[in-house]
């Protein structure tokens, strides 16, 4: 059987020790696997021994990097496994590193959907639908996801989503249907509920002067009718761009009385 012929600290990391057995160097141990064993010079080792010391030692080689990677923020217990596997941490090991950082408070997963929920709020122009996308990406539980996800639509401003709708309204150029139509759109992919949407839509002026909207009808006539007399006829590019002028959102008779003006039809 082995017996225990050095015990010295390693040079790099004052947190380890290297365990030699017969005079030949054997691996690595950390101070807390030196000291669970209560290991020292002249000690014989059981063949048990080396296996119980060696899968105890991987476990805090889990352990430590699992606190290190910790350390920089939240993290989910997805996360860290992950991070075990990535770094050929045993499955069995895992489990008992996770164990152990659940009862050290190390994750957290209500503490991490607080957190988030305050971050996205005040700091990105997302709504609550992102917000659980990202918890369950993340491995949270459902149980948590509602009940964060429910906070967050009650502590979102909606000043700070009329901003946002502002915002994207500025943005769009074309006739008010079509606007709202295109803010709308914008604030589903930021994830808002069209419950929100709705009352953010009855708080914003969607109106824009009559010359602007002239000039904009006028602009997009030229477009699409030239683009249509490549493709048809006299009368089959005028019909086709009256098609695509309503359903940008353009008025029937605005765009009639613009055909006229513009010389292209007489009807």
């Amino acid at each position: 059987m082995p017996k225990v012929t050095k015990i010295e600290v390693q040079k790099k990391n004052k947190e380890r020790f290297n365990l030699f057995l017969d005079g030949e160097f054997e691996m690595g141990i950390d101070i807390d696997t030196l000291v669970k064993f209560n290991l020292e010079k002249d000690q014989i080792l059981e063949p048990s021994d080396m296996q119980n010391i060696q899968e105890y030692d991987h476990y805090r080689r889990g352990v430590n990097l699992a606190i290190q990677y910790l350390s920089y923020k939240k993290r989910t217990e997805r996360e860290v496994i992950q991070y075990l596997e990535k770094n050929d941490i045993q499955s069995n090991a895992i489990q008992d590193v996770i164990d152990y950082c659940y009862k050290e408070k190390f994750i957290d997963h209500e503490d991490y959907a607080e957190s988030l929920k305050n971050t996205m709020i005040h700091t990105t122009d997302k709504g609550p639908e992102i917000y659980r996308q990202k918890l369950y990406q993340l491995g949270i539980e459902v149980t948590i996801i509602e009940k964060y996800v429910e906070a967050y639509e009650q502590q979102q401003p909606l000043d700070d989503v009329i901003k946002v709708a502002e915002k994207v309204m500025k943005s769009k150029k074309g006739p008010e249907a079509k606007v709202k139509q295109k803010v709308t759109q914008s604030l589903l992919q930021k994830g808002y509920k069209f419950e929100t949407i709705q009352l953010v839509m009855n708080e914003i002026d969607f109106s824009q002067d009559e010359e602007t909207l002239d000039h904009l009808l006028q602009r997009d006539l030229e477009k699409v009718y030239n683009k249509n007399c490549r493709k048809y006829d006299s009368d089959k590019s005028v019909i086709k761009t009256i098609e695509a002028l309503m359903r940008k959102g353009y008025n029937y008779d605005k765009i009639k009385s613009k055909l006229e003006e513009s010389g292209i039809s007489n009807e």
